[in-house]
């Protein structure tokens, strides 16, 4: 009985997307989500360009863009892995492309005060800060989720004392670092993994475009200097 649910969510969803997508792809439009952390938007728009897709960018919070995405407003969205797109609706929409780049995600406490998570059990007792819309690993383990906008809140939350541990990227950590030199340090390794891009299952054409502009700007080193250059301003705005 439970198969035959999902089964029905997952027919329900495609024949939905299906029906309300084929008058925006008449005009022409293909909506992009905004890459949600800063360091990620310039790679995302790069990648787009190199794929030679005209898109229109469209700013939306963490979790109303994953609904975008599942009803169809949203053809493309980046970047993120497989295994937090796990939904049935999500299973029925998302067509994943090749890997991007491989990130790494940590806890981040305020300073002085970090102590070692080995894995879910750990959490049981601690507030966490996240971001609205994003899934984190054991996150049913959390003593208590406390959300915000972005990362920037993650900290904010962190050093108001209404959080005891953040989950952040270490590359978003040393951008936003680099903004400010905010009282905090970060803790063991939560989750590794590739970081994907999605696009819509109703445009499949797009998705062979990506996959050569992602596979050009790697092998020309294109993406290595992006990343490289995400760093470099970084650093360079701690200064």
């Amino acid at each position: 009985m439970k198969v035959c649910s999902q089964l029905a969510i997952i027919i329900g969803v495609v024949f939905c997307v299906c029906t309300s997508v084929g008058a925006g792809q008449a005009e022409g439009v293909v909506r992009a989500g905004q890459a949600s952390t800063a360091p990620n938007a310039p790679i995302w728009e790069a990648i787009l360009k190199e794929a030679g897709i005209d898109v229109v960018f469209s700013p939306l919070p963490a979790k109303r863009k994953r609904r975008s995405f599942i009803e169809g407003y949203l053809l493309l969205d980046c970047c993120h892995p497989p295994m937090y797109r796990d939904t049935p609706e999500e299973k029925a929409t998302h067509l994943f492309t090749d890997p991007i780049y491989f990130a790494q995600a940590y806890y981040v406490f305020r300073k002085g005060e970090v102590v070692p998570i080995k894995d879910g059990s750990d959490l049981t007792s601690l507030r966490v800060a996240g971001i609205r819309g994003f899934d984190y690993m054991w996150q049913d383990q959390f003593g208590d989720r406390i959300d915000g906008r972005d990362h920037t809140d993650i900290l904010t939350l962190l050093e108001m004392h209404r959080a005891d541990v953040g989950i952040i990227t270490g590359l978003q950590f040393r951008f936003e670092m680099a903004k400010r030199r905010w009282p905090m340090e970060l803790g063991n390794v939560m989750a590794s993994g590739y970081l994907h891009a999605s696009v819509h299952v109703t445009r499949p054409d797009l998705l062979p475009k990506i996959n050569a502009a992602i596979a050009r700007m790697k092998a020309d080193g294109r993406l290595d200097k992006l990343l490289l250059l995400s760093e470099v301003a970084t650093s360079m705005s701690a200064r």
